[in-house]
C-alpha cells in the first residue's frame, strides 16, 4: 500500500466525515451515558412507593414507622384500588399494603399475620430487584419490633437469663410474613430487553435511511423541486415503516417473545414508533444538512439512556428525566412493556408518539418552506424524450 493512495484517501470528504463520526459516536456516548448515569445508585431513593393503611388510625403510628425507615419517596393517600392503578402505569413502583386487623394481630403473641406487597415486574429489571430487597428488609424489621414489644415485658417478669430471653424473642420474631402479589409476572429476561431493542434498531436504521434519502435528494436537487422531494422523503418513509415494523413484529413474534395484546397491535405500535424516529432523524437533517447525521448520534444516545429501558427514569440526572418526555424513545418503552410484559397503557403512549412525529413533521414543512433553492436553470432541466 503506498504512501500516496493513504493521502489520496484522506482528502476524500467521505473519508474525512466518516472519521469524524466514529470519533463522535465516543464522544457523545460516553459524555451522554457518564453524566446521565453517574450517581443513579444515590438517587435510587427517588423511587416513589405507596404504603395503603386499610386498618384504621390504629395501625397509623406502623405507617409512619415504615415511611420514616424507608429511604424513597412515600405515597400515604391512595386506595388500594387507585395505588394498583398507578403501579400499573408505572407512576409507584411499590405497594405496602396494611390489611384490616393487622395491629390486633401483632399485639398478640401467639397470632400470625400478613404484610401484602404488590409490585410490577412491567418495568427495568432494577425496579423489581431493589423492590424485592425492600419488601424483605421491611417485613424483617416489622417483625424484630412486634416480637420486641409483645415479649419483652412477659420474658423481663419470668427473670430469664439473657441468652435464652433471646432464643424465645428469634423463635417469636418470623409471626409477619410477606405476601407479595406480582403485576405482569415475567420469566423470561429477553422480554425486559425487547423496548432496548426496539428503540436502537428503530433510532439506528431511521438514522441511515435519513442519511441516504438526503443523499438522494441531493443529487436529484436539480431534476425536481424541494417540495416533490420532501414529498417524496416522506412516501418513502411511510412505505419503508410499514414494511420495517412487519418484520420486525414477525421475527420478535418468531423468536418467542409474543404480544398480550395480539399481533396486529404490537405491528400497529412498532409502526408508529419506526414512522415517528424516521421523522425526527430526518428533520435533523433538513435543519443542519449534512450535519444533521451528527446531532442524530447525540439523539440515539440520549434516547435510549432517557428512555428508562435499562434503568427507571426516577433515578436518571435532572436533566435526562426532564427531556425524556419530549422523545419518542420514552413512549416506545412504555408502550412495549405494556404490550410484551403487561399494562394497558399502549393506547396512550401511541397518541404521543402520533403528536411527537406531527409535530416535527410541522417544523418540518417550516423549514423546507424557509430555506431557499437555487432556481433550476435551463442546462439542469432534464431532458425531455419528446425533444
Amino acid at each position: 500500500m503506498s504512501n500516496p493512495l493513504i493521502m489520496r484517501f484522506l482528502k476524500q470528504p467521505a473519508t474525512i466525515i466518516g472519521i469524524i463520526t466514529a470519533l463522535l459516536f465516543q464522544v457523545f456516548f460516553s459524555l451522554i451515558w457518564i453524566t446521565g448515569y453517574d450517581h443513579v445508585t444515590d438517587r435510587v431513593d427517588q423511587l416513589p412507593i405507596a404504603i395503603v393503611n386499610e386498618d384504621g388510625t390504629n395501625a397509623q403510628p406502623i405507617v409512619d414507622g415504615i415511611a420514616g425507615s424507608l429511604q424513597f419517596v412515600t405515597i400515604q393517600d391512595l386506595q388500594l384500588e387507585n395505588a394498583k392503578e398507578a403501579l400499573e402505569h408505572r407512576e409507584i413502583r411499590m405497594i405496602i399494603n396494611i390489611p384490616q386487623g393487622f395491629t390486633g394481630q401483632i399485639s398478640n403473641p401467639s397470632a400470625k399475620t400478613e404484610l401484602h406487597y404488590f409490585l410490577n415486574e412491567s418495568n427495568p429489571q432494577m425496579v423489581s430487584n431493589v423492590m424485592q430487597t425492600v419488601a424483605l428488609k421491611v417485613t424483617a424489621a416489622m417483625n424484630t419490633q412486634s416480637s420486641n414489644s409483645a415479649l419483652s415485658h412477659t420474658l423481663d417478669a419470668m427473670n430469664l437469663p439473657q441468652a435464652q430471653a433471646e432464643i424465645i424473642k428469634s423463635a417469636a420474631s418470623s409471626r409477619i410474613s410477606a405476601n407479595v402479589e406480582i403485576i405482569n409476572p415475567t420469566t423470561n429476561f429477553a422480554q425486559t430487553m425487547v423496548p432496548l431493542m426496539i428503540v436502537t434498531a428503530s433510532f439506528t436504521g431511521a438514522m441511515l435511511l435519513a442519511m441516504n434519502l438526503h443523499k438522494a435528494s441531493s443529487n436529484l436537487s436539480g431534476q425536481f423541486s424541494k417540495w416533490n422531494r420532501f414529498a417524496a422523503r416522506f412516501v418513502i418513509m411511510g412505505g419503508t415503516a410499514v414494511l420495517i415494523s412487519l418484520v420486525g413484529t414477525i421475527m420478535v413474534n418468531s423468536l418467542g417473545i409474543h404480544s398480550n395484546r395480539g399481533f396486529l397491535l404490537m405491528w400497529l405500535f412498532e409502526f408508529t414508533v419506526i414512522l415517528s424516529c424516521m421523522i425526527l432523524a430526518q428533520f435533523s437533517l433538513l435543519l443542519l444538512g449534512d450535519a444533521g447525521g451528527w446531532l442524530n448520534i447525540a439523539l440515539l444516545s440520549m434516547q435510549m439512556l432517557a428512555s428508562g429501558a435499562t434503568i427507571p427514569r426516577d433515578v436518571l440526572s435532572p436533566f435526562y428525566n426532564w427531556i425524556g418526555p419530549f422523545s419518542p424513545a420514552y413512549y416506545a418503552v412504555n408502550g412495549m412493556l405494556d404490550l410484551v410484559i403487561g399494562g394497558n397503557g399502549v393506547w396512550k403512549d401511541m397518541f404521543y408518539l402520533l403528536c411527537i412525529g406531527a409535530t416535527i413533521a410541522v417544523l418540518s414543512v417550516l423549514v423546507t418552506f424557509l430555506r431557499k433553492e437555487t432556481r433550476i436553470s435551463r442546462e439542469q432541466e432534464p431532458v425531455s424524450v419528446n425533444a
